[in-house]
């Protein structure tokens, strides 16, 4: 067995100090020793270095137990940015987070994605916005993260297939490093990885087993199987693609009868078009101004046709849930999209799920909805980022 020399156990300590700030930016020396169980001696010299290194700050005194104030230290946000890209075929989110994990720049450019010319040309556009809101910022970025749906190849860092943009073989570290003009450290997350972590992040670490499925403009899963994310090159875990029925509508993917083309925003818009066409005596609502969001607006205000619309949506939700549920067993499933909005989902829909998945992974699920919003990627991006980069704890 090789001993760590000096030099690695520092830096095993530095990541320890780092990584016990944790979500409280703010410790004491106090804390820091109670956290990483190492000497008072330690800690100061490796507080020192830190200081001197510029990754954490003194910030103020502390009140006194009785004693002296403590200083008190926090993350120096400055330090490093991320900038994360969510790619959708509506458009384009780009957000730049520091090493706090505070949004510091956000903006949404609205486009429609729908091949390689327009997410090429959008990605592009968005990272000029940002350079061109805040020089100052875009040449402090450390890495760049994005959120793609469809199916990644981590490895070469690039989205292999996406047929919601249409899209096959897009290189993004090469798409990133034209845009900046010099090599980028790039990341790249399946859209629903990124929310997953987005949900992960803000507060339910806890869970070892989640199972995060968005439905939106199509129907995506992540995992994160003990405590880390489910990530294989071209393993897509298409949800939406999964076959339900053989006679069904003809999906995009060339498939037919999958659950996208029974669940999600355009299925239900084209549902409800049809319910109103069915109505005498009603003027049809323009149907092409309408989204998935204004359909359970409709919903909860008891819009008939939105009544039923949404009922039938949620049934078939509760059986691609199920799915999910009887194939991976998760400890937590998160839902994302407009029917997270549901008052229902955390709680009659939640006990419907757990009635009609297997009995030995009912009893221990907890299902609940989405809190985050769309800012869940950028900010999830961002913490997996910093957290591989400045924050992972290290033992012996």
């Amino acid at each position: 067995m090789v001993k760590a020399g000096k030099e690695t156990i520092k830096y095993i300590n530095k990541q320890n100090i780092l990584s016990s700030f944790g979500d409280e930016h703010v410790r004491c020396k106090a804390d820091l020793i109670d956290a990483t169980q190492l000497s008072a001696a330690t800690v100061s010299s490796l507080i020192h270095e830190l200081v001197e290194e510029g990754l954490i700050v003194e910030t103020c005194f502390g009140e006194s137990s009785g004693g002296r104030k403590p200083m008190l230290y926090s993350l120096n946000g400055a330090f490093a940015y991320v900038l994360s890209l969510r790619v959708t075929p509506k458009g384009i989110l780009v957000g730049a987070v520091n090493l706090c994990a505070e949004i510091v720049y956000r903006r949404l450019l609205p486009m429609p994605v729908h091949d390689a010319q327009t997410l090429t040309e959008g990605i592009q556009e968005a990272i000029r916005c940002f350079q061109n809101d805040d020089p100052a910022l875009a040449g402090k970025i450390t890495a760049v993260a994005f959120s793609v749906p469809g199916i990644i190849d981590y490895t070469r860092r690039s989205l292999a297939y996406s047929a919601a943009l249409y899209v096959e073989n897009i290189d993004l570290q090469a798409l990133a490093d034209a845009c900046f003009g010099r090599a980028t450290e790039v990341y790249v997350f399946k859209d629903t990885d990124a929310l997953l972590l987005g949900e992960y992040f803000a507060g339910i670490r806890s869970a070892k087993g989640m199972a995060y499925v968005l439905c939106d403009n199509g129907v995506g899963l992540s995992l994160l199987t003990r405590g880390k994310l489910f990530r294989v090159d071209n393993c897509g875990m298409e949800l939406g693609h999964t076959v339900v029925d053989l006679h069904g509508e003809r999906c995009k993917c060339s498939a037919s009868g999958c659950v996208g083309t029974l669940l999600g925003e355009q299925p239900a818009l084209r549902r409800y078009a049809r319910l109103c066409e069915q109505r005498q005596g009603v003027s049809m609502p323009d149907v092409s101004r309408l989204n998935y969001d204004d359909l359970v607006d409709q919903y909860l205000a008891g819009e008939e046709p939105a009544l039923q619309v949404i009922s039938e949506q949620l049934d078939v939700l509760s059986v691609t849930l199920v799915n999910v549920i009887n194939l991976f067993n998760p400890e937590m499933l998160v839902l994302g999209g407009p029917l997270a909005r549901l008052p229902s989902i955390e709680s009659d829909f939640a006990e419907r799920l757990k009635a009609r998945a297997l009995k030995p992974f009912a009893g221990s699920l907890s299902v609940i909805a989405s809190r985050q919003g769309t800012d869940a990627s950028i900010k999830g991006m961002a913490h997996y980022v910093l957290d591989k980069k400045f924050f992972k704890s290290v033992k012996v």
